[in-house]
């Protein structure tokens, strides 16, 4: 995993042309694969998202080429598709998931769909209702309502449903989109409130730039008749205006003007409205400033609110941002992570059942924090905003981004922004008994997506025994010589964070090993604090020296060990109880 640190800079360049926009992208791939024929469509997003939708269609026989204008050719199969014989896997996209489920009751074979851990966290039993509602042999594989998804194979017979809307959009725009080639007209009743209604509006609006309409009735109903046909076309995909409001923010908190080329400010694209909220902040009396926005309901632009709720931390008083359930059901619950991570720099934020609360205050704000990304390519490209303003803020696993916006951190750079991204190493925690290595090093190799190894463990996995039995058939001689085996292997393998036992240094081979291929911290834990938490664990390890008392032993096994522990170390970091275990681990991935 790489970590991304980014440096406050001033804005050089003035000027940025953002990738097309995930949602038409992958609303005009489901279509243009529905439709007859050759289409183009032009400016694509490539992404991860994107590039699931398009092996997935692909696996169906959707015939998909790029040309030598990065446009994507698209040779639609009229409603047919060929049986993939395999399981399709769509990552953790979201659209890709719902859209593909409802085109898969189009066809005859028997199929399933599924994602990663996360894609399988996500609900879908409200789309797969609605089309068992339709006729659709369908059910989820899962008794909890997500995917997987198994398709038994039969054409969508069609006909009047009642749905929740208040979930996601997706959803709809799914029915949307198959309903044309249902085997009878479909009506589609809205049962409650449609969430994000500038989505279906989207779909709406692609759908009859491809041929076929749909009655909106009041967003409560949806009418579509049976038999119409997708018409294969030359489509051009929009400037995404999710992604460009990273670009409007940072221009209003470095107080610049930053010219964003291809935005169509007429767009269906729900986010837009980002620019209204922006204008909504600006203090005419004080250009540069920002004023907070009180209570703003930002439900129907649920992927830019969060970028607002950057903008609110720098504005002086309470903003409080509601109407955003829909936030806790995507890549990660986008609440709870923004708040966890506001409040690192400084922020006082508050999760709201369907929202966020903020009391900004710019002079509070802080650097010196590693941002976690939940594997969330809106928390990287929020977070990021923050450091182009604070000293240190490093950000964890940038390439989330590859999930909507590739390019990213290459286009702050563009502006000015100085970014240095970093492979973190493997990394070897050393220090005494009761110092902390295996604690600290789990949740590092948790954050970090590395394996966790405890040396001492697995020494007594390959003995078969416990260190005490080993030590007492044997000796000491014996465990030493079996310590530097396990050292020696473990150290040559990839993605690792290695607790090791305390002597591990005494070894002056062990420590050149371990240099060769990461990096060494020191856990430095005062005397006191070490009998404190060894106390109970006296007859666990066989005993060191001729010292009855624990905090006899620990003194003497200090004296013999502290130079090697200081002079190995390529990183020595406090590990007393003054410290929580996260904060701890932080500091140690920041440092390294």
């Amino acid at each position: 995993m790489q970590k991304a640190r980014i440096n406050p800079s001033e804005i050089v360049s003035k000027e940025i042309c953002i990738p097309g926009s995930k949602s038409f992208t992958n609303r005009a791939l489901l279509i243009s694969g529905l439709a007859e024929g050759k289409s183009t469509l032009l400016n694509p997003l490539f992404s991860e998202d994107t590039t699931h939708m398009i092996n997935a269609l692909k696996e169906l026989g959707i015939k998909i080429e790029t040309d030598e204008n990065k446009n994507l050719i698209v040779y639609g199969g009229g409603g047919n598709f060929t049986d993939p014989r395999r399981n399709l896997f769509v990552g953790n996209a979201g659209t890709a998931m719902r859209f593909l489920t409802a085109i898969l009751t189009l066809c005859p074979f028997k199929s399933v769909i599924t994602g990663d851990i996360r894609m399988q966290e996500r609900p879908i039993r409200i789309l797969v209702k609605a089309l068992r509602d339709l006729g659709a042999k369908i059910e989820t594989m899962k008794k909890n309502g997500f995917p997987p998804v198994k398709m038994k194979g039969n054409i969508l017979p069609g006909g009047e449903i009642n749905v929740s809307g208040k979930i996601s959009s997706q959803y709809i725009s799914a029915l949307l989109m198959v309903a044309p080639y249902a085997q009878k007209d479909v009506t589609i009743n809205i049962e409650d409130e449609l969430v994000s209604k500038p989505y279906v509006d989207m779909t709406i609006q692609i759908m009859k730039d491809f041929g076929v309409s749909v009655e909106n009735i009041s967003y409560k109903t949806f009418k579509i008749k049976s038999g119409q046909r997708y018409k294969n076309t030359e489509y051009k995909i929009e400037g995404d205006t999710s992604s460009a409001s990273y670009f409007y923010a940072l221009s209003a908190i470095h107080n610049v003007e930053i010219s964003i080329k291809n935005i169509n400010t007429e767009t269906t694209q729900a986010d837009i409205r980002f620019l209204d909220v922006l204008e909504r902040m600006k203090d005419k009396k004080n250009p540069g400033t920002l004023k907070p926005l009180g209570e703003i309901d930002l439900n129907d632009m649920p992927d830019s609110s969060m970028t607002v709720a950057v903008m609110c931390c720098f504005a002086k008083g309470k903003s409080k941002l509601i109407n955003l359930s829909n936030l806790k059901l995507k890549e990660t619950n986008r609440i709870h992570a923004l708040v966890t991570e506001l409040t690192k720099i400084g922020v006082d934020c508050n999760e709201l059942k369907d929202g966020i609360e903020i009391n900004g205050d710019p002079e509070k704000l802080h650097g010196d924090a590693l941002i976690e990304t939940y594997n969330d390519h809106r928390i990287a490209m929020c977070m990021s905003l923050f450091a182009t303003k604070l000293p240190n803020i490093q950000i964890l696993n940038p390439d989330c981004t590859n999930k909507t916006y590739p390019h990213f951190f290459e286009d702050l750079q563009s502006l000015g922004i100085k970014i240095e991204k970093k492979k973190i190493p493997n990394i070897y925690l050393t220090g005494m008994r009761g110092s902390g290595k295996s604690s600290v090093g789990k949740i590092i190799a948790n954050k970090i997506n590395h394996k966790f190894i405890d040396t001492d463990e697995e020494i007594e996995k390959q003995e078969r025994t416990s260190i005490p039995e080993i030590v007492k058939k044997k000796n000491w001689f014996y465990f030493r010589k079996k310590e530097k085996y396990v050292v020696r292997s473990l150290a040559r393998q990839n993605k690792t964070v290695i607790g090791t036992g305390g002597g591990v240094i005494l070894d002056k081979e062990n420590v050149n090993v371990l240099k060769k291929n990461g990096k060494i911290i020191f856990l430095n834990c005062t005397l006191g604090t070490l009998e404190k938490r060894l106390k109970n664990d006296m007859n666990k390890r066989p005993s060191l020296t001729s010292h009855k008392e624990l905090k006899d032993e620990l003194k003497e096994l200090w004296e013999k060990r502290k130079e090697k522990y200081f002079s190995s170390a390529d990183l020595v970091i406090d590990s007393t109880d003054d410290l929580s275990l996260n904060e701890i681990a932080q500091q140690i991935i920041l440092k390294i």
